[in-house]
């Protein structure tokens, strides 16, 4: 029997054409990174599509993470898991599972990818939003990387809102408004005040708003000087109501400190203020009282509020059909009152009319503020003998 023999090997055309021409070959490998590519974003695409209608469990949150951490995995694979991350962290029943994996999204902060940043940021900004998830947000300290994703967000302003959204509710909580302020956001937000995107500017003054909201930290707003800007935002000129809003918020809660309504003053709020009790929305008319009602509740201030002659206005919306801005109205014209010159004008401008009026309003708030203006104005000698004669009337 003669011995096994190998057969002669068929002559390949292509291997032939290989050995032959002068040509680069198809390396195997080159093929290999984008072809895993594809074969993970159907993977990713099957598991997001058995997912729909099935709580999200901490499994499949290990799945997501794997694929976010794996350079081989295409950016655009990542976004897809990224959205589903983001819808599942909008329900707050859900968030806790998505915010055990919260050092994944804070890493993706510094990615090369627009839309990566983009997502990674919202999905922190509502797990801050949050308060069941908001701790864990707080702990790996995200501020300085979103920080600088307010400075380096100007190619797509949905970043800089989500970095702003973030840091916002970051904020809801006193010691991640500390936080907000070691990384030296507020400059960051001092600038963007100037933004040509009017999301921006909303949400940039909410976040100066926030942090002025607790004394521990509102002298470092005042320190950063933005009241300029802020009330540059108050000019009539392409107003946005939503700015307007957001504008006034940080300005009340500015004022709530003597040197941040001297602030607020210096930088000429009080040529918009009084225009403002006019606007059409009835959020704007009511913060724009209690801005005047902060700042007209100091001595120092208040003869200033005084000279801008608000008063006919404010007395004029005490019969505004919102009770908020007719709560509004009366704590503005009380701390008025506190001064002789004060009481004054709102004598002068027909106060004491709707005195009768404020007393028999069903909202116990409006009562109560009008008893407070009637003691005010009789604790001044000079006005005494007119809130005397109008006494019976009460």
């Amino acid at each position: 029997m003669p011995p096994l023999t190998r057969q002669r090997t068929p002559q390949s055309l292509h291997s032939e054409w290989s050995r032959s021409s002068l040509g680069a070959t198809i390396s195997i490998h080159a093929l290999a990174k984008p072809l895993m590519k594809v074969m993970y974003h159907s993977a990713v695409l099957n598991l997001i599509k058995g997912q729909q209608g099935i709580p999200l469990s901490a499994e499949t949150m290990e799945i997501y993470e794997s694929y976010l951490s794996w350079k081989y995995v295409a950016e655009t694979t990542k976004t897809l898991i990224l959205r589903e991350i983001y819808q599942r962290a909008l329900v707050e029943g859900e968030a806790h599972v998505v915010s055990d994996f919260v050092l994944s999204y804070d890493g993706l902060l510094e990615s090369t990818d627009l839309a990566v940043r983009r997502w990674a940021t919202w999905i922190l900004a509502w797990l801050a939003f949050h308060s069941s998830t908001r701790e864990a947000v707080v702990a790996v300290q995200p501020c300085v990387r979103l920080s600088v994703a307010l400075l380096n967000g100007g190619d797509h302003p949905d970043v800089i809102q989500g970095a702003c959204y973030a840091l916002y509710g970051i904020s809801l909580d006193l010691d991640g408004a500390r936080a907000v302020v070691e990384a030296g956001a507020l400059e960051y937000f001092t600038e963007l005040l100037e933004s040509q995107d009017s999301e921006v500017q909303k949400h940039t003054c909410r976040n100066l708003g926030q942090v002025a909201s607790y004394s521990s930290t509102r002298r470092a707003v005042i320190a950063a000087k933005p009241c300029a800007r802020l009330v540059a935002l108050l000019d009539f000129s392409g107003g946005n109501v939503d700015v307007f809003g957001g504008t006034l918020y940080a300005l009340i809660q500015i004022s709530r400190d003597l040197d941040g309504a001297k602030a607020v003053l210096e930088a000429g709020a009080l040529e918009f203020l009084p225009r403002l009790l006019e606007s059409y929305d009835p959020r704007v008319r009511r913060d724009c009282c209690w801005t005047l009602a902060w700042l007209a509740s100091y001595s120092l201030t208040r003869r200033a509020v005084i000279a801008a002659e608000p008063c006919a206005r404010l007395v004029a919306l005490l019969r505004d059909g919102y009770v908020d801005v007719i709560d509004g109205a009366c704590s503005a014209l009380l701390q008025i009152s506190r001064s002789p010159d004060g009481a004054g004008a709102v004598v002068a401008v027909g106060m004491l009319d709707f005195i009768p009026e404020l007393l028999e309003s069903a909202n116990t708030d409006v009562g109560r503020w009008a008893s407070c203006i009637i003691a005010e104005l009789a604790f001044h000698p000079s006005r005494r003998g007119t809130v005397n004669s109008r006494s019976s009337v009460y």
